[in-house]
């Protein structure tokens, strides 16, 4: 089906984990939901579905009519990209600035910001592409070419195409496989035999390096997939067909989970926080999709559409083909909505279920910026990442920093969040700062703004003078003084208005170090203040000092309580 199968995990395009995604306020095994709103399409067949969530789009392709269909979340046809021949997977990039999709003989990319074709990746005259995994650097695909079948690549930086020759071992050299992906796992792609053989391998393929290094085969002997997805964290593989559902282990295909038998199952998409929606092609009446929550096999919610399916045609000997078309659902990224495309007295329709109930209403965007509490060494460069969830249309987040005291306020970046919803800036942190995070808000969220408050160190270093050597007493070092000179400690400390530095010094006796003086020392413009240990010294005695910064004490609260290193040092004749 669509962006998912990779085709492209819609279930990661927002990011393994969005904050603040909206979710369905649905009991478990309460009475169906009834699906109402919906949108006429004007389609002559369906072939797949993905979902922009940067842009709020929707993609559709007609095979039949050579055409993909581009529309709002509302169903409103925005578009129409025609000229490419039969079309009919899809796939997006992580971030959705780009669309893929294999024309004739070519890869095309299209600008779904502008809606124009971006760039076109020619194959060779005798390769039909299918699926399109942006992957590794790549975009892999499956292909078939003279009635045999494999996958290939491209590389978009030079348009060098490779192709890996069909063989027998495969299990789908007679056709041309389905290729998957996921940017929860994005140097892996997948590669199974076509949905129509009832048995063939799945062979999972290391593709970091821009090469395909095999890394586990297993087979699908038995059961022919309707329609595959990725999990939400990229390590699992749902698959759904005729009374059978079952997700896999990436890993060692391993199976993991089984799903309830569900008669003529058609397709799965998984959402971003982890929900599977499975369709099935209902054609009289009962429940047209089932939602489970992540490895649980019982759905929490089911949705029946009011337009169960038709008859079929007369003299046809077939079912009629009404309903949830095959590979026909999709979640809406990091979203509450869950889009279907289903076919009723042969017309098609895009349902949009699950769509939050006062949409005119403006909702609590989620935003969060780390790094609150975080206490750092002066002069520490410091990253801070703002992460936004779901909105409409405006996805630029600001990150501004204000230090403690009178310097101004300052915006460090402004920018638009990735696909995954995440903005960074960088600091380097010298006082005591308050981070801000701010969204403006949009036609259908608020303006929201939240803060960080970081501590930081100051700078505190002690120089030693007037010694005339310097030994080692055990592993200590110490500064030795003739017991007439008068020792001068000079600390370099971060200026600040008003500052000053409390000087402590100790001295041993009876086991244990003993306070001896603590006095503050004011610390100039300059950063240095100096002091002097004066008067009569007993030869042989040890000492300490240190300066320390005392926040609030020290005269301010620029920084983070600080103290320097020890300074040992005794006295003789």
């Amino acid at each position: 089906m669509g962006e998912i199968r990779m085709r492209m995990s819609r279930a990661a395009l927002a990011a393994a984990v969005l904050i603040g995604s909206s979710t369905l306020a649905v009991s478990a095994f309460a009475a169906p939901a009834l699906a109402t709103p919906y949108a006429p399409l004007a389609l002559t067949s369906f072939g797949d579905i993905v979902v922009d969530g940067v842009h709020q789009r929707i993609f559709i392709t007609d095979p039949s009519a050579q055409k993909v269909v581009v529309t709002d979340y509302s169903g409103a046809v925005i578009d129409e990209l025609e000229g490419y021949g039969f079309v009919d997977d899809l796939a997006l990039s992580a971030d959705s600035s780009r669309l893929y999709f294999g024309a004739s003989h070519a890869i095309v990319e299209v600008d779904t910001g502008t809606l124009a074709e971006a760039k076109r990746y020619p194959l060779g005259d005798t390769v039909y592409p299918g699926d399109v995994v942006p992957a590794g650097g790549k975009l892999w695909f499956g292909y078939g070419r003279d009635d045999r079948g494999s996958f290939g690549s491209v590389d978009p930086a030079d348009s060098t195409v490779w192709l890996d020759p069909p063989s027998a071992e495969d299990g789908f050299s007679d056709s041309r496989p389905y290729v998957y992906g996921s940017p929860a796992a994005p140097g892996t792609i997948v590669v199974s035999g076509d949905q129509f053989a009832r048995e063939g391998s799945i062979t999972v393929y290391d593709v970091s390096s821009g090469s395909a290094v095999e890394r586990v085969r297993g087979s699908a002997e038995g059961t022919a997939a309707k329609e595959t997805a990725f999990t939400a964290d990229g390590t699992g593989l749902v698959r759904v067909a005729d009374l059978f559902g079952e997700q896999i282990r990436v890993s060692d295909l391993s199976t993991v989970v089984t799903y309830p038998a569900l008669a003529r199952a058609n397709g799965v998409d998984v959402a971003t926080d982890g929900r599977i929606a499975v369709s099935v092609a209902n054609q009289t009446t009962g429940d047209d999709i089932y939602v489970f929550e992540g490895a649980g096999t019982t759905a929490t919610q089911t949705i029946r559409l009011p337009e169960a399916g038709g008859e079929a045609e007369p003299g046809s000997g077939e079912l009629a083909r009404d309903g949830v078309q095959d590979r026909g659902i999709a979640w809406q990224p990091g979203g509450p909505r869950l889009f279907a495309v289903a076919k009723y007295d042969r017309a098609f329709r895009l349902w949009v279920l699950n769509a939050p109930a006062d949409p005119i209403v403006k909702q609590t965007p989620a935003l969060a910026l780390n790094g609150n509490g975080g206490i750092f060494g002066y002069g520490s460069t410091v990253n801070f990442t703002a992460r936004l969830g779901a909105t409409h249309t405006n996805r630029v987040v600001e990150i501004w920093a204000d230090p403690y005291g009178p310097e101004a306020k300052r915006l460090l970046k402004r920018g638009t969040v990735n696909s995954s919803g995440y903005l960074t800036a960088s600091l380097k942190v010298t006082r005591n700062t308050t981070l801000t995070a701010t969204f403006a808000g949009d036609e259908r969220y608020d303006a929201r703004t939240v803060t960080s408050t970081v501590q930081t160190r100051a700078a505190v270093a002690t120089a030693v003078s007037k010694h005339y050597k310097t030994a080692k007493k055990g592993s200590v070092s110490y500064f030795y003084f003739h017991k007439k000179a008068t020792p001068k400690f000079t600390t370099t400390m971060t200026a600040y208005p008003g500052r000053r530095q409390q000087v402590i010094v100790e001295y041993w006796s009876g086991g244990k170090w003993r306070a001896w003086s603590k006095r503050f020392v004011a610390v100039k413009a300059d950063g240095k203040s100096v002091a002097a240990f004066t008067g009569t010294h007993r030869v042989g005695v040890k000492f300490r000092v240190r300066a320390a910064y005392l926040k609030g004490t020290s005269g301010d609260s620029a920084n983070y309580t600080t103290y320097g290193a020890w300074k040992y040092f005794t006295f003789t004749k």
